[in-house]
């Protein structure tokens, strides 16, 4: 998934105003009629419900706007740049190359101007009919300066660059967290619609999964976020970029397997990378949930439980596969996200 990509950005140009003599009868030069140039076109991000990723901008780092044109006789203001927009995903958050904050671009049509196009320069028809010294083609010496004048224009001005990265956080209102083959894709295509690939072994889940839940006139957006491993917080295994993707949520549902020989060390293992990451995150309500009952027999199933009963840990038993404890599980999802 691409989730975090820098950029450099380039407003247009301004157009040069324009150096132009109206033409008179009798007069070699007649009152200066130069346009003023176009302005440089400025850079936007639009966000777009049509993306969900950054991967347009995964190859290509580099944009710039149309510059200005130059003016033109008869005072005619040249063309201004096309403006240049930049289609984001809900949920991206801007900032620039001193990491300074530019904006949260989080609902579909938030925009926001990132460079100014350069303003287009002044034409030599804004001289002044005071300084216009034109009577006849004789040009006395004096008067040199003052035609000079009259060839005055302005350059356009220079357009703005900048640099700036796009940080990717889905906008979900349950994350689904835990240690691999927890149980956390399988989990999701039960709760909703969304078809994870779904395999016994580490790491199948690379990138986030989206999918919603409709429960007693509800209806929530759950991401089921790749497995963490301890030292995520760090950068280890799948790392922390995948951490950014449950600071959005309003609850985390934390899965531990039954399989697992120390389920409440698992449990402790991704709180203690959560804190490590961010106080925030390791705030937000929790529901603990033992994964894959289904597949132990009753006396196993009563040791693990008893492990998180003598911890005072409240957890759900819960078997996606025989559908046993999702009701709860739903209604705690709903209880929790209210």
């Amino acid at each position: 998934m691409v989730d975090y990509v820098k950029l450099k950005l380039k407003a247009g140009r301004g157009g040069d105003g324009a150096v132009s003599f109206q033409h008179l009868r009798g007069q070699p030069y007649g009152p200066p009629d130069g346009g003023d140039g176009g302005d440089g076109g400025d850079v936007y991000l639009i966000v777009t419900k049509d993306l969900t990723t950054l991967l347009p901008y995964r190859y290509k780092k580099q944009f710039e706007a149309e510059d200005g044109t130059r003016g033109g006789k008869n005072n005619k203001t040249g063309k201004h740049g096309e403006p240049l927009l930049l289609e984001v995903p809900p949920g991206t958050r801007v900032t620039d190359e001193e990491e300074r904050f530019i904006a949260d671009l989080t609902r579909v049509g938030d925009k926001v101007l990132i460079a100014k196009g350069g303003r287009g320069g002044r034409g030599n028809a804004h001289v002044k009919k005071s300084e216009f010294r034109m009577r006849n083609s004789e040009f006395k010496k004096e008067e040199n300066s003052k035609f000079n004048m009259l060839h005055w224009f302005e350059k356009g001005e220079e357009s703005t660059e900048i640099g700036i990265t796009l940080e990717l956080k889905l906008l979900a209102d349950v994350g689904l967290i835990g240690l691999p083959n927890a149980g956390k894709s399988t989990l999701l295509s039960k709760l909703t619609a969304a078809h994870p690939k779904i395999a016994a072994y580490p790491f199948t889940t690379i990138e986030p999964n989206l999918g919603v839940m409709h429960h007693k006139g509800k209806e929530l957006v759950i991401a089921d976020i790749p497995g963490l491993i301890e030292g995520a917080s760090k950068g280890k295994g799948l790392g922390d970029q995948f951490l950014r993707h449950v600071e959005r949520t309003r609850v985390l549902a934390h899965l531990i397997s039954v399989e697992s020989t120390d389920p409440v060390k698992d449990l402790k293992t991704i709180d203690k990378e959560l804190k490590e990451y961010s106080e925030e995150l390791a705030n937000k309500p929790q529901i603990y949930i033992l994964t894959k009952i289904d597949i132990v027999d009753l006396e196993e199933f009563k040791n693990k439980a008893s492990q998180f009963i003598k911890k005072k840990i409240k957890i759900l038993p819960t078997s996606a596969i025989s559908g046993d404890g999702l009701e709860e599980l739903r209604d705690a999802i709903i209880s929790n996200s209210s």
